[in-house]
């Protein structure tokens, strides 16, 4: 059992409050707090992961948050650490946001897309993603699937994504990793893997992950073209968009979505493999309702 309280005197906080703890079949120890009717968050992360990876995570915190403002500020302790080591685990404190998480709505999507170009935009960060962007390894998988051939098809299509645009990426750029402040201000949330990578990976992440509605019981699926369009119009706003760019957003959503097909266990590989052939079906559909939006495109 760990003593929050021994933990949190690090930060020269007396009369804690524990609200509520998060996330409780995780490893990871996460809980909310009050100090003096100032609310905070600690992260507790196992310290089987190496420090270098916490030190990327408050450093995270710190250029979106503490400099940038769009995402929850790290609190240092008295000694101007950002985190410490105790009982087996990585602890940093983080700012508690009051407000909503965004919502798969048109209007959050549109605010998504904002946000997610002014990240984008931030080019100075030293550390690296964690996203691995190289497709050589799923070239080892799925050897026993009848769509073997099919799949290694798609992944020859694929480009070397570290030769586009790289910056401040996120690497999972959905509405369950954004909050809205009570001020309105959208702001983003677990930025663990984030870091320098490719934009269109970034971007991409949502086109089909997201915005292919899969129901498990009927196997019916359905695409979300009013999300999708809301999201590339708060990013690009009355930017044109080029056809050569959709097509690497689009490779870039193709990547994201393989590189989760063995995530969920072998029973989840057919339905995730049929989400992405219907997925990729959406793409030319889509891009021809943004064509009938002539600032748009």
């Amino acid at each position: 059992m760990i003593n929050l309280t021994k933990v949190l005197k690090n930060w020269g906080f007396q009369e804690v409050i524990i609200e509520n703890q998060f996330h409780e079949d995780s490893s990871r120890q996460i809980f909310s707090f009050s100090v003096n009717n100032q609310r905070m968050l600690l992260k507790g992360i196992p310290d089987e992961i190496s420090e270098n990876v916490i030190k990327g995570n408050v450093s995270a915190h710190e250029y979106l948050g503490n400099q940038k403002h769009i995402a929850p500020d790290i609190i240092y302790t008295p000694d101007g650490n950002c985190y410490i080591h105790e009982d087996g685990f990585w602890f940093y404190v983080m700012e508690f946001v009051e407000g909503r998480p965004l919502e798969e709505t048109v209007e959050d999507e549109y605010s998504l897309g904002k946000i997610a170009r002014l990240v984008h935009s931030y080019t100075d960060y030293q550390y690296l993603s964690s996203l691995d962007a190289d497709k050589k390894r799923f070239y080892e998988w799925f050897t026993d699937k009848e769509f073997k051939k099919e799949f290694d098809s798609i992944l020859n299509q694929l480009p070397d994504f570290t030769k586009y645009d790289q910056c401040f990426i996120h690497t999972d750029l959905g509405p369950h990793n954004a909050m809205m402040r009570l001020n309105g201000q959208v702001i983003l949330i677990d930025l663990d893997d984030s870091g320098i990578g490719s934009m269109h990976l970034d971007i991409g992440w949502a086109f089909i992950m997201q915005f292919v509605e899969y129901n498990r019981e009927t196997e019916e699926m359905k695409y979300r073209f009013d999300l999708a369009m809301a999201f590339l119009q708060g990013y690009y706003e009355n930017e044109k968009i080029s056809r050569n760019e959709y097509d690497l957003i689009w490779q870039g959503a193709i990547f994201m979505h393989i590189s989760y097909m063995k995530v969920f266990g072998p029973y989840a590989v057919n339905p995730l493999w049929n989400i992405l052939k219907y997925g990729m079906c959406q793409k030319d559909k889509l891009w021809d309702m943004l064509i009938q939006q002539e600032t748009f495109i």
